[in-house]
């Protein structure tokens, strides 16, 4: 990105800072209930919509926001995401939840693969099918990738997850249970892992394979491409939970806020913050290297920021079974409240006012 005003790594470093101190500023807002049902899911509807107008139209749609000038072209496409984010709030909430109130673990869990496999489609499937029919229309390509997103979300939410471990609860219905094949709790961890993997990949510029479209042109192609790189990532995201959960016999839930959540974090960091600086000129695979172990450094110490910040803000919570309130709580401080600031800083504000892009004409799809 051609930008105006601080450069890489301080740009990075002092975006950072103002991240933490706009998303720590409103989680204090919010009491542990409430953060935890209400704040928590409202702020992650909003996240699938964002993913697509920073990495998809590039903050450069709808119009005129390629003409705008910051803060006004960001104030203006964070009141779209916020429309299209009530949108969707209220249509999961009623088809999913069921009218359940507050928020119950049904519609959150589904709110979270929907972040999930808006990534997987605008990363991997580069927004096929919708960017390779004739036209590529920003809107078209954007709401496109945004309705198959949701439908595989709604496929594999409804074929895979089970909450019958959650019978008893106040707010379980059956009717609600999808009633799949996996513990819900074992599947939201595998496809969080995948999340990381295919940002881990992403810092990789998705090397080896990236090395083979340039001699056979039509395996970077979709939807060969994206079936080859999906299947890879399963069966990579498998092993890795089978280490973590079943050779090392760690808890499901914590193995999910403490691997690929925190993980993810650093990730974002490195890749939406630093813009994978400081190794931005380095070649693959040694600069991938080096961002995969910053990010798992980051992740480290991302949670125990977190951790303490939890416990300067409500006084410490319970950990580990059977509230988890503990993960819980930092999975949607990490996740729910501080992505969506580093997705509207970086993507809508474009780290205004420390630095600005040069206009760019249209919007374009990224392809990653």
């Amino acid at each position: 990105m051609d930008q105006q005003g601080v450069k890489q790594p301080l740009l990075g470093v002092l975006g950072t800072v103002i991240v933490f101190f706009v998303a720590f500023g409103i989680i204090t807002w919010f009491k542990t209930d409430t953060f935890l049902t209400w704040a928590g899911y409202l702020a992650m509807t909003l996240i699938p919509f964002s993913i697509i107008i920073g990495l998809v139209w590039q903050g450069n749609y709808p119009a005129p926001a390629a003409k705008m000038e910051q803060p006004l072209k960001g104030l203006y496409l964070l009141l779209i995401n916020f429309l299209v984010g009530s949108i969707v709030a209220a249509w999961s909430l009623k088809t999913v939840g069921g009218f359940v109130t507050p928020p119950t673990p049904f519609v959150v869990f589904f709110t979270i693969m929907s972040v999930i496999m808006t990534f997987w489609c605008v990363v991997v499937w580069q927004c096929w099918p919708a960017a390779g029919i004739k036209g590529n229309h920003p809107a078209f390509v954007g709401f496109g990738t945004l309705i198959v997103a949701y439908a595989l979300t709604w496929i594999l939410y409804k074929s895979l997850f089970d909450f019958g471990f959650m019978k008893g609860a106040p707010f379980y219905k059956a009717a609600l249970d999808p009633g799949g094949p996996f513990n819900a709790w074992v599947a939201i961890g595998f496809f969080l892992t995948c999340l990381a993997v295919i940002l881990a990949w992403v810092e990789l510029d998705f090397w080896p394979l990236s090395l083979i479209p340039p001699k056979a042109p039509a395996f970077g192609a979709q939807p060969v491409w994206g079936i080859t790189v999906s299947v890879l990532v399963l069966v990579i995201s498998a092993i890795i939970q089978s280490i973590f959960v079943g050779s090392f016999g760690m808890d499901p839930v914590i193995f999910a806020v403490k691997v690929p959540i925190c993980i993810i974090f650093g990730e974002f960091i490195m890749l939406l913050l630093m813009q994978t600086a400081p190794v931005q000129t380095v070649g693959q695979p040694g600069k991938g290297i080096v961002l995969i172990i910053l990010s798992v450094i980051l992740s480290i110490v991302m949670y125990h920021l977190y951790s303490w910040f939890c416990y300067l803000v409500t006084g410490g919570l319970p950990s580990g079974p059977p509230g988890y309130v503990l993960e819980l709580w930092l999975a949607t401080a990490l996740l729910s409240f501080t992505f969506p600031v580093i997705a509207t800083y970086t993507g809508m504000f474009n780290y205004w006012p420390l630095a600005e892009a040069a206009p760019k004409p249209s919007a374009s799809v990224a392809a990653e």
